[in-house]
């Protein structure tokens, strides 16, 4: 299935097997601990509204051209986005993490021509538009 980008104007599609590395690290339920005066535990627990991670990585010798990695860029470098992400079926809303990417040349190269292979981790976040 098509792993898509957009911001309602342009779209990029990404490679089908990006990895979703953190999509069970998150939980919609938080909580915190303190003690009272007399040693009661004291428990306050409550739903998050969003926020959840959403870190998408090429994996398997799966790579972006220079070319979509540019795209990409610049999507990242417009602050305050809201994108939607289809990924495997599913739609969300998104926003850029900061930092935003991570890439990395396949190999090593002067002046890299736009079918340069890079791998590349994309730093998301659901949000509620």
């Amino acid at each position: 299935m098509d792993i898509t980008l957009s911001d309602g104007t342009t779209s990029l599609t990404l490679p089908p097997d990006m990895q979703w590395t953190d999509e069970f690290g998150w939980t919609p339920v938080e909580h915190s601990t303190d003690y009272s005066a007399t040693g009661s535990l004291i428990v306050q627990e409550g739903e998050r509204q969003d926020g959840r991670p959403i870190t998408l990585a090429t994996g398997d010798g799966r790579v972006l051209t220079r070319a979509e990695l540019l795209q990409l860029y610049a999507l990242a470098a417009i602050p305050n986005q809201v994108l939607t992400l289809t990924l495997w079926g599913r739609t969300f809303s998104v926003m850029f993490r900061r930092p935003a990417l991570e890439a990395q040349e396949l190999y090593r190269q002067a002046n890299p021509g736009t079918d340069h292979p890079y791998t590349v981790t994309i730093n998301l976040m659901e949000i509620t538009p």
